[in-house]
């Protein structure tokens, strides 16, 4: 067996080995994209809760779950603070004030940035909604305002119906209304869930960055136009108070 022969079958298993990482990076990457993860907001009773939803696994945000009162607390030792040398001060020399930098964004280039990221947001599709709840009851002091309420609410959650179904897919809902006029004050629950995959923020983000960059990139190019053009200015100004320095001493030479 030749030099050239075992080289040879050390490359073909260094190709496989290498073909083999990188197929199993490209699986983890894609199991990755597809994990669902989501947020779960309530607000009901008069009590807000919020929690991120991972793989179908809630995990409570706000508000904080308390610690059992039968543990004791572990005492944190008072840290020792260390006292700050004073800094020599250079003779002769005086710190100069950091510039602040400065945004020469103008206003339409603001506008097409929000733009950009706004524009973005329609990359997401369809978004998948585990579940939404609204429970609203129109009270109040006055029974004619009540009941005017009740209308308005019951109209808008009409008018919204169309556009939300284009927007969202409802899996589980639970929408009521109704009217208490012997209530002094409206009740409202509201409890919302979405579930995205972490490819919909990716394109998302590429979208919004490439939007923002283009952006950028006509940004910069028209500063550097601008200098390049108060560059000339200021040399044929600098070129004709020259000139008329240069015409006045004739004059006042030849009158001696």
């Amino acid at each position: 067996m030749t030099f050239l022969h075992i080289l040879g079958i050390i490359l073909k298993v260094l190709g496989f080995t290498l073909l083999g990482a990188v197929g199993l990076f490209l699986v983890l990457l894609l199991i990755l994209l597809l994990i669902p993860i989501g947020a779960d907001v309530e607000y009901i009773g008069g009590n807000t809760k919020v929690s991120a939803k991972v793989c179908g696994i809630l995990i409570q945000l706000l508000p904080k779950k308390k610690e059992d009162e039968g543990k004791p607390k572990k005492e944190k030792k008072p840290r020792k603070k260390k006292e700050k040398k004073p800094k020599p001060e250079k003779e002769g020399k005086e710190e100069k004030p950091k510039e602040k930098k400065k945004l020469d964004f103008t206003v339409d280039e603001i506008f097409e940035v929000i733009g950009k990221v706004l524009g973005s947001m329609k990359k997401f599709g369809k978004l998948t909604v585990d579940r939404f709840l609204l429970h609203y009851t129109a009270a109040g002091a006055d029974p004619y305002t009540t009941a005017r309420t009740f209308g308005a609410v019951n109209a808008s959650l009409c008018a919204l119906e169309p556009v939300c179904s284009r927007q969202f897919r409802v899996k589980d809902y639970d929408v009521r209304t109704d009217c208490d006029f012997t209530a002094e004050k409206m009740s409202l629950d509201v409890a919302v869930c979405i579930t995205l995959r972490l490819w919909q923020f990716v394109r998302v983000g590429l979208a919004a960055a490439f939007g923002v960059l283009g952006v950028l990139i006509r940004h910069k190019r028209r500063i550097k136009k601008e200098k390049k053009l108060a560059e000339k200015n200021s040399g044929i100004k600098t070129e004709e108070t020259n000139e008329t320095i240069q015409g006045t001493e004739e004059r006042n030479d030849r009158n001696g």
